[in-house]
């Protein structure tokens, strides 16, 4: 049985996008880190395509949180209808999951999933809020 400490803080705060502890019969501590390729392919039977998505975009997520990728070839590497797809991110958007920066160039909120150190997840940050200002949106809502 695993017990997941801080499990009600919201993602928005900084500090939360650490690796997580978890309280093993509350006698170890260990970070729990999670391999999206390993853990993509164990669950691909047993998870539907949909849930499984966000997943599968972190996986072919750049360095820099961006997947430069359009809603076709998404499609395809996702093997996904394009109109599912765009309603997903579109619903992606709304609870700041990810961004639009332009036609076939998206970027994941760092503060969910990000890769490299503190200070590298903090540029992304910076850059992810620009995006957000261009898009005219903050957490999700219009501006």
């Amino acid at each position: 049985m695993f017990v997941f400490n801080d499990i009600n803080e919201k993602y928005d705060d900084i500090s939360s996008t650490e690796s997580r502890n978890i309280v093993r019969d509350k006698t170890n501590n260990k970070f729990l880190n999670v391999s999206p390729k390993n853990f993509l392919k164990s669950m691909e039977n047993i998870s539907s395509k949909k849930s499984m998505i966000p997943l599968q975009l972190v996986n072919i997520m750049d360095k820099d949180n961006k997947i430069n990728h359009t809603l076709d070839e998404l499609s395809e590497i996702l093997s996904y209808p394009k109109t599912g797809l765009s309603v997903l991110f579109g619903e992606y958007k709304k609870y700041d999951f990810m961004i639009k920066i332009r036609n076939g160039v998206y970027m994941i909120n760092p503060l969910v999933f990000y890769k490299g150190s503190k200070y590298e997840r903090d540029k992304l940050l910076a850059s992810y809020n620009k995006g957000r200002r261009k898009e005219g949106t903050v957490n999700g809502s219009k501006i």
